[in-house]
């Protein structure tokens, strides 16, 4: 696996059962000053919803019945402690900690919320039919697979993703578009500049587009 072996071993260290304090936790609102930061990026963008985060021993995820409710595993704030080269390497594989698996699980109960947007052609064209057959198994195991059995990142395949996650499901491919449109605030300029940085397809430039166009216009 190379250079992946570290990332792999922090998602796995993040996806962790939960000891002491970190189990002591489970089912309480989560705080997390991340969780703060994403709060006011959504207030920046426009969108007034109230999300309750909560930790979970299990998966995080968000219950397409109760899409105002996002769990998350309290063992992803174990990666507050992995170096910035394993956050890097994690930006197009999947979410590593607090932050990028929220802004994930955020493009969900959004959608959740407003699913008709599934229907449209563009949606369809860019991130699929989110109506097709769920068969994605538990997210680390996903990536790696990719890893280990297609090239990862190296292969060509994926550069018309955003991430490797991303590869698993139309779900999934809208997703991560919001987390990374999130992350840099839904602006156009630097949505480019990401996509060029990690030199993907034309595709993934017109998903974080189209993300980032509705997220600033969903609280219209």
């Amino acid at each position: 696996m190379g250079d992946e072996s570290a990332l792999v071993e922090w998602f796995r260290c993040t996806r962790g059962i939960p000891r002491g304090e970190e189990l002591a936790d489970v089912g309480t609102p989560a705080r997390h000053v991340h969780l703060s930061r994403l709060e006011r990026d959504l207030r920046r963008l426009g969108i007034r919803k109230r999300f309750h985060f909560v930790w979970t021993a299990q998966s995080s995820g968000v219950e397409e019945g109760q899409p105002s409710v996002v769990l998350l595993m309290r063992t992803l704030v174990r990666a507050d402690e992995a170096p910035p080269e394993v956050h890097a390497a994690a930006e197009r594989v999947l979410g590593l900690g607090v932050d990028g698996v929220a802004r994930h699980e955020i493009g969900h109960a959004l959608l959740f919320q407003r699913p008709q947007v599934a229907r449209e052609p563009e949606f369809r064209r860019l991130f699929g039919d989110v109506d097709a057959a769920y068969r994605v198994g538990d997210p680390v195991d996903e990536v790696v697979r990719r890893i280990t059995c297609y090239g990862g990142l190296k292969n060509p395949r994926y550069r018309r993703v955003v991430s490797l996650y991303a590869a698993t499901h139309p779900h999934e491919r809208f997703a991560e578009a919001v987390r990374i449109a999130l992350t840099l605030h839904a602006d156009e300029e630097e949505l480019r500049s990401w996509a060029g940085r990690h030199r993907t397809s034309s595709i993934v430039v017109e998903q974080l587009l189209w993300a980032g166009r509705w997220l600033r216009s969903y609280g219209s």
